[in-house]
C-alpha cells in the first residue's frame, strides 16, 4: 500500500492523536499500561458490555473485528512512525499496532475500548473492501449525513422494543435444512425423526453460540450447521461425537436415550385417562403459553382457530372444548386468551381417552405424535423480538437479535455492525442507530449496508 492511500491517521501524528483522544473521551479506550491490574477500568468496562471482570479483560482490540492487521495496513503504520511516541504509544506491553477502524488511529493489541465486536482481527484484505484512493473511506466508516443523523440517547423510550415476529431463514439455508431433515428421515430408526423446526431451532442455538466462541476461520452460517450436524449424528447413533455436547438434548424427541424430557416432571392437569403423548402434548402447550403468553385470534402471536358453538360441526361426537383437559367452565381457557364456550373448540384441544366417539376417529401414531411434540416445542423458539437496550447484556447480543429480526438471514449481519460502528463514530446511540435499521431496512438511512435486493 503506498503512503498516499494509506489512512491519513497513520502518516499525521497530529491527526493520529486527535482521533485517539477521541477514542479515550467517547469509548474508554485504554488502559494505559494493560500490563497493571487496572480493576476499576475493568469493572467499569465490564459494567458497560454487562459482562464480569474477567470477561472484559478478553476483549481486547487485538481481538476486535475492526482491528486492522493486514499486510498493507502494517506497512503503512511503520511508515508512518517516528521516534516522538508519547506516554501511550512508549508501553510495550500495549502490544503490537493495528489501525482502529472505528475512530480511525493507531491502537495497541492489549488495550480494548466500548466499541469491541467480537470477530477479529483483521488479517487480510478482501478486494471488495481494499481502499483504492488516498483519503478514500469504506462505506462503514462514512458518517450518515448531518441531516440523517440519530440524537441517541442512552435508554429508549417507552413502548420502544419492537413486538416479535418469525425469524426468517435465507432461502439457501431453508433449503439446505430441509434437504438435511428429508436424507436423516428416510434412513432414521423408529423414534430417531426429526423436522425442519427442530433442525432451525439448532441452528439458530449456534448461530448465538458463535458471538462467544467458535474455532478461526469459521463463519456464523459454518458453525450453526456444524452444530446441526452434530445434532443429527446424536439424533440417528444415540450418543454425541462429543460427550460434552449436551445443549440440545430437550429438542431431542422424548423417547431418545439422550432427551432431557423425559428427565422433566410432569405438571399435573385436572383431567384424567390422558395417554402419555396426550399428556406430553398438554405439557407442551402450557410451556410455550407460560413463555410467550395464551394462544388468541387478534393476529399478534400464535392464532388460537377457536370455532364457536354453532360452527362446531363435531361436538356431537365429543370434540368440544367442555371434554378438553384446558377447559375452565363456564367460559375460561388455560392456554387460550378468548371468552370459549362449552361446545366450541379450537385446534389445541386436548381430550382424555374416551371423550370422543365415532368410527372417524384417527388414531395418532405414537412416533408421529413423539416428532409433532418436538416440532411444537422447536417453533416456540423461532421468533424474536428486539427488546429494550437494558436487556441485552452485550452489544453482540442486540447485533444478532437485530440481524434476526430484519428476516434477512444471518448474512446480513455485517450490515448491523457497520450502523453500530457508525453511530460509535459519531457520538450516537449505536443501539438506536441498529435498530432503526433492523426495523426499517430497505427504508432505513443506512439502508446502503444492506445486501443488494433480489428480484
Amino acid at each position: 500500500m503506498a503512503e498516499e492511500t494509506c489512512p491519513p491517521a497513520t502518516q499525521d501524528i497530529a491527526l493520529n492523536l486527535k482521533n485517539r483522544k477521541n477514542a479515550i473521551d467517547t469509548a474508554m479506550y485504554g488502559p494505559l499500561n494493560p500490563a497493571e491490574p487496572n480493576e476499576e477500568y475493568w469493572t467499569a468496562l465490564g459494567a458497560e458490555w454487562g459482562v464480569d471482570v474477567e470477561t472484559a479483560k478478553k476483549q481486547r482490540c487485538g481481538n476486535c473485528a475492526v482491528f486492522i492487521q493486514t499486510p498493507e495496513m502494517l506497512s503503512c503504520i511503520e511508515s508512518g512512525l517516528t521516534d516522538n511516541a508519547d506516554e501511550f504509544d512508549s508501553i510495550n506491553e500495549a502490544g503490537e499496532l493495528g489501525y482502529c477502524e472505528a475512530f480511525d488511529f493507531k491502537c495497541a493489541s492489549a488495550r480494548t475500548c466500548r466499541a469491541w465486536v467480537a470477530g477479529g482481527p483483521v488479517l487480510e484484505e478482501k478486494e471488495e473492501d481494499a481502499v483504492t484512493a488516498a483519503g478514500k473511506r469504506k462505506i462503514s466508516q462514512t458518517p450518515a449525513p448531518k441531516k440523517d443523523r440519530i440524537k441517541g440517547s442512552s435508554k429508549n423510550s417507552k413502548g420502544s422494543a419492537a413486538g416479535g415476529k418469525k425469524i426468517t431463514f435465507t432461502p439457501a439455508i431453508e433449503a439446505s435444512l430441509r434437504k438435511k431433515a428429508q436424507e436423516h428421515n428416510e434412513k432414521a430408526p423408529k423414534g430417531r425423526k426429526t423436522s425442519v423446526s427442530t433442525l432451525k431451532a439448532v441452528y439458530r442455538r449456534g448461530a448465538g453460540a458463535y458471538s462467544v466462541s467458535h474455532r478461526p476461520g469459521m463463519t456464523r452460517n459454518g458453525w450453526a450447521m456444524a452444530r446441526v450436524n452434530a445434532f443429527l449424528r446424536l439424533l440417528k447413533s444415540g450418543k454425541p461425537a462429543n460427550s460434552a455436547y449436551k445443549a440440545d438434548n430437550d429438542l431431542l424427541p422424548a423417547s431418545h436415550p439422550k432427551s432431557s424430557k423425559k428427565n422433566a416432571s410432569s405438571r399435573a392437569i385436572t383431567a384424567s385417562a390422558l395417554i402419555p403423548e396426550e399428556q406430553a402434548l398438554a405439557d407442551a402447550l402450557i410451556s410455550i403459553t407460560e413463555k410467550y403468553g395464551k394462544f388468541d385470534q387478534d393476529g399478534d402471536g400464535v392464532w388460537a382457530g377457536y370455532t364457536p358453538a354453532y360452527e362446531n360441526e363435531v361436538k356431537d361426537i365429543g370434540v368440544k372444548c367442555s371434554n378438553c383437559v384446558f377447559f375452565q367452565g363456564p367460559n375460561g381457557c388455560q392456554i387460550i386468551s378468548l371468552e370459549v364456550e362449552a361446545d366450541g373448540k379450537c385446534r389445541f384441544a386436548v381430550l382424555p381417552e374416551g371423550a370422543v366417539s365415532g368410527y372417524d376417529v384417527p388414531v395418532r401414531d405414537e412416533e408421529d405424535l413423539e416428532l409433532l411434540l418436538a416440532s411444537a416445542e422447536a417453533e416456540a423458539e423461532l421468533s424474536v423480538e428486539l427488546k429494550k437496550e437494558e436487556d441485552y447484556e452485550t452489544p453482540e447480543q442486540a447485533i444478532l437479535a437485530m440481524t434476526e429480526f430484519a428476516g434477512l438471514g444471518y448474512e446480513a449481519e455485517p450490515a448491523f455492525r457497520a450502523a453500530w460502528l457508525r453511530a460509535v463514530r459519531n457520538n450516537e446511540n449505536p443501539f438506536k442507530r441498529a435498530s432503526v435499521l433492523a426495523v426499517m431496512t430497505y427504508d432505513s438511512m443506512d439502508s446502503d449496508l444492506l445486501p443488494k435486493r433480489k428480484n
